[in-house]
């Protein structure tokens, strides 16, 4: 499967594998049974919005839950909510399958601190058929994200 993710990876040289799921998966833990990989190498990714309509996307491994609080600290910002389906798809992503890499907006990233202590990590590619397994380090590279601590 092509998307504009794997072709973006192919021309910066990463190495990564696509992972095809049987069907459409709109969650972590769905996702992690279709790819048969734990669910804590999987990035979950959760678009925020400020009450300017700035929109952040904060990324945490799966197996944790974010801590809004700790993000707002991070952004220096005084209120965030989560993205509505409606404004996701606005954005051109669908609930689920939001990926970190070739967001079609400028969005400010913040990865949870854990995930650079990853080998491995799994990503949306973009589509709720598939995902992308690809070296954490390569994953931040290419993002350049804030990074901290925004887990619970």
């Amino acid at each position: 499967m092509k998307t504009k993710i794997t072709e973006f990876l192919d021309k910066k040289n990463i190495k990564y594998k696509v992972l095809n799921h049987s069907k459409e998966v709109y969650t972590c833990e769905e996702a992690a049974k279709e790819r048969n990989v734990p669910l804590d190498e999987m990035v979950k990714c959760i678009l925020l919005k400020s009450k300017d309509k700035f929109y952040f996307l904060a990324c945490l491994l799966a197996d944790k839950q974010i801590e809004p609080n700790k993000v707002r600290e991070i952004l220096n910002s005084k209120r965030l909510s989560f993205a509505s389906k409606e404004e996701i798809k606005e954005l051109g992503y669908e609930m689920g399958a939001v990926p970190p890499l070739l967001l079609n907006k400028e969005i400010k990233i913040v990865f949870d601190n854990e995930i650079k202590n990853k080998d491995r990590v799994n990503i949306s590619s973009g589509n709720p058929k598939a995902g992308i397994e690809l070296k954490a380090i390569d994953l931040i590279r290419l993002v350049h994200p804030i990074i901290g601590d925004i887990k619970k």
